[in-house]
């Protein structure tokens, strides 16, 4: 008659029986084994090199997995709407007390940088209209200083 016959669990319970079984009998196994005095350096680092190559492999496999990665996917999904959520929660509480959001300031930078652009290129061209009629014609001198304007806005916005 088997033993797990009158085992209320009926046979589900075998595996987990067996698994603490083979548990305890290693446990005892172990006792014998060598001391770490007895065992040597290189012995240790392969044991060690082993160890975190496995798991290495493991995380790697983990992390690269559907289920991993769609939960990673979810999260950012959720940071991203967390901060836009808050960035409006934030901007309209700030219009509510009459105050200036980051997003007003962005579209006057904006604006102001696009009038800077225009401005520009209208001194460019009344310098243009200018060294013609001192010489008749465009003087390569007056293109070569509008060239060098241009050069400097597109500086001033990069570092602005």
């Amino acid at each position: 008659m088997d033993n797990f016959s009158s085992n209320p669990f009926g046979a589900a319970a075998d595996p987990f029986t067996k698994f603490w079984t083979d548990c305890a009998s290693k446990m005892t196994g172990a006792g014998m084994a060598p001391s770490p005095a007895q065992v040597s350096d290189d012995a240790m680092k392969q044991m060690r090199r082993a160890f975190f190559d496995a798991w290495a492999h493991h995380c790697d496999e983990f992390m690269r997995s559907p289920a991993f990665l769609d939960g990673m996917k979810k999260a950012m999904d959720g940071a991203l709407a967390f901060r836009e959520q808050l960035n409006e929660f934030m901007t309209r509480a700030l219009h509510e007390g009459q105050a200036p959001a980051r997003s007003d300031t962005d579209s006057i930078m904006l604006v102001l940088r696009s009038l800077e652009e225009r401005v520009l290129d209208r001194l460019d061209r009344l310098e243009e209209r200018v060294a013609s009629i001192d010489d008749g014609s465009p003087s390569e001198s007056a293109s070569q200083s509008a060239s060098n304007k241009r050069t400097q806005a597109a500086g001033r916005k990069k570092g602005a």
